[in-house]
């Protein structure tokens, strides 16, 4: 007897769970990776890197209570740990406009990056672009806080923070992409 039986092996279920996760969640996290590393190779690892140490944890039979946070947070730490030992040459905003993003329409070439720049020119933090960042990928506030490793009470406050800034600067017409991003208005018929 080879020792061999017919049940799958161990891993066979956690590839599954990794596929389907890989599947759900790759394009959000590598927009996000992208928008932190300014460097689609880095994206690029972050992602291989955070499904990698996914599988190990998984592999070793640790239980994730949140899959989701848990990427976007080994994601986020792997892109500050390689800026802060400067592997890479940062470039352009530009590279970021020809990175697939295959849960979601593209978006006109200059909109993105000019967002992206028109969130910093209206005076967000950095902190505060990042939990705008995270928010517009579905992360709920505790996911963020988990990823940022805040108190989903201080993502709330730095989102309402945001949210004011993006309002007021929308409101006063002193951004234009943030202008043409705001939604038309619509003029209410009275008429019966």
């Amino acid at each position: 007897m080879d020792g061999l039986s017919g049940s799958p092996p161990p891993t066979a279920g956690i590839d599954q769970e990794i596929a389907d996760l890989y599947g759900k969640e790759a394009g959000s996290l590598l927009r996000y990776a992208a928008a932190l590393a300014n460097d689609p190779e880095m994206a690029d690892d972050a992602i291989q890197e955070a499904f990698f140490r996914f599988f190990l944890c998984r592999s070793a039979g640790q239980q994730i209570r949140s899959p989701k946070a848990w990427l976007f947070r080994v994601a986020r730490n792997y892109v500050l740990d390689q800026k802060k030992a400067g592997s890479r040459n940062e470039i352009g905003m530009d590279s970021l406009l020809h990175l697939p993003c295959p849960d979601r329409r593209p978006e006109p070439a200059g909109q993105v990056s000019d967002l992206l720049q028109g969130l910093q020119e209206i005076g967000l933090s950095p902190r505060e672009i990042e939990c705008v960042r995270l928010r517009t990928e579905d992360l709920r506030y505790d996911e963020i806080a988990r990823v940022l490793g805040l108190q989903p009470g201080t993502v709330g406050a730095m989102l309402a923070r945001a949210h004011g800034k993006i309002r007021k600067a929308v409101d006063d017409g002193t951004h234009r992409a943030l202008n043409s991003a705001r939604p038309a208005s619509r003029e209410k018929s009275y008429a019966s």
